[in-house]
């Protein structure tokens, strides 16, 4: 390959992946609950606005009979939506990429999980939960600024006992802000600027 043309592809590379850092978000913001010391999950945890969900240990020895043992993925703390009720995750804008549902009573939980964006929805899906093991869940809603989590149905696990309701446990549940207007341009900046001079070092 020609050497000038080598290193203006390697320019082109480099700039997409600068400006593609700045636009998607905080890589691995991944949320795992488990520095929470229970009872409601805070506003402003992690950066985000929380209503309607709880932490619980779903490792101590009470909730072994319960999906919130079952859906312990990093020990020991899980989300879950207090009293089977709609909970919702807002902020000024971000992506919901992906996290780990468990049902905590219920075979065959239903979760709706719908992404708006200034009021509208934009993402609505309606996922599957089992009651014995993590479902990992892949969003990939990307630019929101709320998603609201609605579980219903399902038939009380067998095995269960303690509690019951349509409530679905959540663990490692990865979001990232999006940045600022600001911060794109400065991102689109920077990849301009690298782009000039690796073109201005090809044609000298």
């Amino acid at each position: 390959m020609n050497p000038k043309k080598n290193r203006a592809s390697k320019a082109v590379a480099i700039a997409g992946c600068v400006a593609t850092l700045f636009l998607c978000g905080n890589a691995m913001a991944v949320i795992t609950f488990d520095d929470l010391p229970g009872f409601a999950v805070p506003n402003g945890y992690q950066g985000f606005n929380w209503n309607g969900f709880f932490a619980i240990d779903g490792d101590n020895p009470a909730n072994n009979a319960s999906g919130y043992h079952a859906g312990v993925v990093s020990p020991h703390n899980v989300a879950f939506n207090g009293f089977g009720n709609p909970a919702i995750v807002s902020d000024t804008l971000f992506n919901l990429n992906s996290g780990y549902f468990t049902a905590a009573w219920n075979d065959n939980l239903q979760v709706q999980v719908i992404g708006r964006l200034l009021g509208v929805d934009v993402y609505n899906n309606t996922y599957v939960l089992s009651a014995t093991a993590p479902t990992f869940i892949a969003f990939n809603y990307l630019g929101i600024d709320e998603v609201k989590f609605i579980s219903s149905g399902g038939t009380h696990h067998s095995g269960y006992s303690g509690g019951s309701g349509e409530i679905f446990a959540m663990d490692n549940l990865d979001i990232s802000a999006v940045p600022e207007p600001s911060t794109w341009y400065a991102g689109i900046g920077v990849s301009m600027a690298l782009l000039s001079a690796f073109v201005r070092r090809t044609r000298k």
